[in-house]
């Protein structure tokens, strides 16, 4: 059976190989076919495209072939080499030539000539159509030119050049001057300007080139590919080219460079390097001679259509693949689909019978799991429960101390000036009084032991008085207020102001947030965080309206000061258990945890303020808001007027 499974597996891997293969095989032939058939339609287009820039090309030509050898046989021509003159008529001389300057440049104009002008024998300028202009050709010498010495040798002759005196490109055909013995005595020349061939091509937005026998570009669809060689330039050529000073000092640097499939690289710099046979750069050559002087017509084509229309058609073939590909694997897995199928039939009798062995072992370990959570959770519930009463009976110990210390230090004072003994006396009483409240405030701490475990008080809130709870929390901490120096501010805090709550759960919730602002300004006696002494803020507004208060009235009380304020990281988890910013032994961490919780069980909220740090008034320490709701006063003023009315109404009538 494994053997089985083995070699089918061995034949699907087969046969996946297979069909990737022969798909990668049919793209490449697909590939080169649309390739091949790009080509050939392009190489079509190319030879018909030259044909017709040839017959323009030799049009233009063929106009002037006949314009030489007709002005070398005119008398007026003939005459500027009479040689029976004598020195004394050199005025009608000059007059003849003068008359013959005017004669060329009215045949040049009529004839669409770029220039004619007329050499003697040694090459030299006798008389010019341009002879008014400021590039004359009239007494520069030309016998280094081809179209010179073919003339002067008794034939025809033709040429391309740069024009030295005037920097113009043109191609120069010529005739001898022949005297009464049939010997030449100069030499006739017509320039033309082929420039108008390259402003149609460029304006047909097509690459055509015009190249010599040596292949240096002549004319061109673009400027800057002028005078540059399509190939290497031989030692020989390069010598002949310098001596008739053909291009004028180009440089003639390579233009392209040909590549084994007859295609052409060209680079845009004065060399061609390696690196630049890229698609873009790489151009279908095709070529036809045209002119009398072996030159070639070229017609270049950009390959980059090219590959991209063969690229696309392959991508067409891969997505057609692509989706075979896919059919086959949606079959195939509808077929393991099926299997699955069959195979999940006939093995879920086997999982159910398997599962409900399990539920009843699990079953088994999690009532043993039970049992030992709730163990944990008594030992927890009694861990928290101690680090509670270990906090909040702290706070009544410290000052039933201070008021001991305090009541001691009197009575001493009392002994040692009996003068002032019966003041001392009262000032002690008060404190052990003071003692005594603070000893029966412990007993009701013990006595509500329960709120660790919930919390709801046993006792429902009810309308006090604010002022005298803050004023008992800040007379049982006034012992660290004075050490510490700290200055206490109050806003809002009029006698008459109630609020709904608790009066033990109440200043147990005050102490707790008081003693917290004096803890971050503990150490700062000197300065606080803000430049300042240390400063405590406690400030009251009321609203009608409190949305955290579900739209019920109440009022907040801030607890500002300027301490070195909240650590960020911990603003999401301040007001959880044995969390705490003290060092280690200096406090656990339950004073925000049990005070959230008692201005929850009061129907009030507590948090830390947003806007602490960007109020302008703000002390630039931690700002803590104890939300409390307040009596309804028109409620509680339309009670006593119904109980003022009720009274009126029982009163005797006089």
């Amino acid at each position: 059976m494994r053997l089985s499974a083995l070699r089918r597996r061995r034949l699907v891997w087969l046969a996946l190989t297979a069909s990737l293969l022969a798909g990668l095989m049919a793209l490449f032939a697909l590939w080169h076919w649309e390739f091949s058939r790009g080509e050939r339609d392009a190489r079509q287009h190319a030879a018909t495209r030259l044909h017709f820039y040839a017959s323009t090309l030799n049009a233009e030509l063929s106009r002037f072939q006949w314009l030489p050898g007709l002005l070398a046989r005119q008398p007026r021509v003939r005459a500027a080499f009479d040689e029976t003159a004598s020195t004394p008529q050199a005025s009608d001389d000059s007059r003849n030539r003068n008359s013959l300057d005017w004669h060329l440049q009215r045949v040049a104009q009529e004839s669409g000539a770029a220039a004619i002008f007329l050499t003697d024998s040694q090459g030299l300028t006798l008389a010019a159509s341009n002879f008014d202009e400021e590039g004359s050709f009239v007494g520069h010498r030309y016998a280094y030119r081809p179209y010179f010495i073919d003339a002067i040798a008794g034939g025809r002759g033709e040429f391309f050049a740069v024009g030295n005196t005037t920097g113009r490109p043109g191609y120069f055909v010529s005739a001898p001057v022949m005297g009464p013995d049939d010997q030449p005595l100069g030499v006739l020349v017509v320039k033309v300007s082929l420039e108008a061939l390259e402003d149609t091509w460029r304006q047909a937005g097509e690459t055509v080139l015009l190249a010599d026998a040596n292949r240096i570009v002549l004319l061109a669809a673009r400027r800057s590919w002028k005078y540059r060689a399509l190939a290497a330039l031989t030692p020989v050529a390069m010598t002949n080219i310098r001596a008739q000073q053909q291009f004028r000092g180009a440089p003639l640097s390579p233009l392209a460079r040909s590549l084994e499939d007859g295609s052409l690289v060209l680079g845009a710099g004065d060399a061609v390097s390696l690196s630049s046979a890229a698609v873009g750069q790489r151009y279908l050559d095709e070529s036809l001679a045209s002119g009398p002087l072996k030159w070639q017509l070229h017609f270049l084509m950009p390959m980059r259509p090219l590959y991209a229309q063969a690229r696309n058609a392959v991508l067409v073939g891969l997505a057609a693949l692509f989706s075979l590909g896919l059919l086959a694997l949606w079959m195939r897995e509808r077929q393991a689909r099926l299997r699955l199928i069959r195979r999940e039939a006939s093995v879920m009798r086997e999982i159910n019978e398997r599962l409900e062995v399990r539920v009843a072992e699990r079953s088994r370990e999690l009532e043993a799991t039970r049992d030992e959570l709730v163990q944990t959770g008594k030992l927890a519930a009694l861990g928290t429960m101690a680090a509670g009463i270990a906090h909040e009976l702290n706070q009544p110990l410290v000052g039933i101390r201070t008021y001991a210390a305090s009541g001691s230090k009197l009575l001493a004072r009392g002994a040692a000036q009996p003068e002032k003994a019966s003041r001392t006396a009262v000032m002690a009483g008060s404190n052990f009084t003071r003692i005594g409240e603070l000893a029966e405030r412990l007993g009701d701490m013990i006595r509500q032991l329960r709120v660790f475990v919930r919390p709801a008080s046993q006792q429902p809130p009810a309308p006090l008085a604010l002022t005298p709870r803050v004023d008992f929390v800040l007379e049982l901490l006034e012992e660290r207020l004075s050490r510490l120096g700290i200055t206490v501010e109050r806003e809002g805090l009029i006698d008459t102001l109630e609020v709904i709550g608790e009066q033990v759960r109440l200043e147990q919730l005050l102490t707790n947030l008081i003693r917290n602002a004096l803890d971050a300004l503990d150490g700062q006696q000197a300065e606080g965080a803000t430049g300042e002494a240390p400063r405590l803020r406690l400030r009251w507004q009321a609203w009608p309206h409190v949305t955290c208060l579900e739209g019920q009235a109440g009022g907040c009380l801030r607890i500002e000061d300027n301490g070195p304020g909240i650590d960020p990281q911990l603003r999401a988890t301040l007001f959880d258990p044995f969390i705490t910013t003290r060092g280690i032994g200096e406090g656990m961490g339950m004073g925000l945890f049990l005070s959230y919780g008692m201005a929850r069980d009061l129907g009030g909220a507590l948090r830390l303020a947003d806007d602490a740090a960007s109020s302008p008034l703000s002390l630039g320490g931690a700002v803590f808001e104890l939300w409390l709701l307040t009596p309804d006063l028109a409620s509680r003023n339309q009670a006593r007027r119904d109980d003022v009315d009720q009274i009126s109404s029982q009163a005797p009538q006089a």
